[in-house]
């Protein structure tokens, strides 16, 4: 039978806020390696799927993000490359994990015939999962459960209680005899007496079988199936919210499991985090008789005196201080934010466009100073500005800049000033990066005062 990876990649990760942002979320955030954690789910899919075969399933505000993910994969050959671009799954609404799948089900009989029926691999794009030789096996072993009719799911030996994972009673030959979502911290700590493991979110199975079981447990998801695509598509928005988990998992007699025995982290939270990285810091910190912190500051110096068990994590324009074994409330915190319209919920400083990014260093009445890089062999798009001017200055690369009716290039250390209402536009003929200090000077400096006159 054929195989089939759907990487899930449109969830928020607002447990990690302020690093994860709802524009810019953590699977999409530098991690490790210089990686971000969807990267790296992309690099162990290679290396487990063929290109073709991986499908990126996510919001479609996320589109050019996840493009810009891929293209700075350089060690991935280009064919590949351009494959996952054509492979990407747009939702037309965030549904949770079940219609999720189901969308992506009926967007592959699209593509390849009614009667195609794969086994399904579904992965969260926001796990850490090492040693990729080990997690190889365990696919295998999944695959020979799901051609027998098996929804598999990967339980990971519990290492302590937690009340935000879903839970594995196992069963004989492989069952799975129960699964309890999300339960009490009390609950949680029998769980873990009884031999427990945690949900990993990683599923397997057929198309068939995932059918067969939505119809009978979740009729009201899987009626939307006998909709053709564009139908669906249109009416996604009445498709009622769950997750497989609830949808199916906890209720079908044919669930089995895989033993997950290796290193694995959702870094659901800053306290998952740390679990897997108990003594890192990151950035400027100095530390005097403080003990059991974790810091994160890559701009600024962070110094502690007298502190005790603290999650501290600054960025440009928030800083969060969360007692250890709390951090799960964020999520909370972030609800509460997000109904008093904070802006640092959806965008930090640092916003992240389809050519590149821009960075606000400095922002008063009547001026702001902008970071912009522009990436390689991209273009910022031919616009002019109604009420603001703009001094650019090249500080890495090259520029090619159309200003009017005047094409020049702009070489690092030189500056051009575009007046208010003139046409123009960047390119970034290089390989690297291209980064200019903008200053903007005016009466109105909202992103809004832009007339574009082509797209990215």
């Amino acid at each position: 039978m054929k195989k089939i990876a759907l990487i899930l990649a449109g969830g928020k990760g607002t447990r990690l806020w302020p690093l994860s942002r709802e524009n810019y979320p953590k699977q999409f955030v530098e991690f490790k390696e210089g990686k971000s954690l969807f990267q790296l789910t992309l690099r162990r899919m290679l290396s487990c799927f063929k290109s073709g075969d991986i499908y990126i399933v996510s919001s479609e505000k996320y589109k050019f993000t996840i493009f810009n993910q891929i293209d700075f994969l350089k060690s991935v050959p280009k064919r590949s490359r351009r494959a996952l671009k054509q492979n990407l799954i747009f939702e037309p609404a965030p549904k949770n994990t079940a219609p999720s799948i189901l969308f992506s089900i009926k967007y592959l009989e699209q593509q390849r015939g009614v009667n195609y029926n794969p086994i399904f691999y579904v992965f969260p794009s926001d796990h850490i999962i090492e040693p990729v030789v080990k997690f190889r096996k365990y696919l295998k072993k999944a695959e020979r459960l799901a051609k027998a009719g098996r929804v598999v799911v990967f339980g990971v030996p519990c290492k302590y209680p937690k009340e935000g994972y879903g839970y594995i009673l196992a069963g004989k030959d492989n069952s799975v005899a129960k699964f309890v979502e999300k339960p009490s911290l009390k609950k949680a700590k029998s769980l873990l007496a009884r031999g427990a493991f945690w949900n990993s979110g990683i599923f397997c199975f057929s198309k068939n079988v995932f059918l067969k079981e939505l119809s009978k447990f979740k009729p009201q998801i899987y009626k939307f199936y006998k909709f053709d695509l564009d139908s669906l598509r249109e009416s996604f928005t009445r498709v009622p919210k769950d997750s497989i988990d609830y949808a199916i998992m906890q209720k079908t007699k044919t669930a089995s499991y895989i033993k997950f025995d290796l290193t694995w982290s959702d870094l659901g939270s800053w306290d998952s985090f740390l679990s897997l990285y108990p003594d890192l810091k990151i950035g400027k910190v100095e530390s005097l008789d403080s003990k059991d912190c974790f810091v994160y500051s890559k701009s600024r110096l962070v110094s502690l005196v007298g502190l005790r068990d603290l999650v501290i994590v600054d960025s440009p324009d928030s800083l969060l201080v969360v007692k250890k074994g709390l951090s799960d409330r964020v999520k909370e915190l972030v609800e509460i934010l997000n109904k008093k319209k904070e802006p640092a919920i959806k965008d930090s400083l640092t916003v992240y466009r389809p050519w590149g990014y821009y960075t606000i260093l400095h922002e008063e009445k009547g001026y702001k100073v902008k970071e912009i890089g522009v990436y390689p062999k991209k273009y910022i798009s031919l616009q002019r500005h109604r009420f603001r001017s703009e001094h650019w200055n090249v500080v890495e690369g090259k520029a090619q800049i159309i200003l009017g009716k005047k094409k020049t290039g702009v070489n690092k250390n030189e500056s051009v000033f575009v007046p208010k209402g003139k046409l123009h536009k960047v390119y970034n003929p290089a390989n690297n990066t291209l980064k200019i200090i903008e200053v903007q000077i005016g009466k109105y400096l909202g992103e809004d005062d832009i007339r574009r006159f082509d797209s990215y």
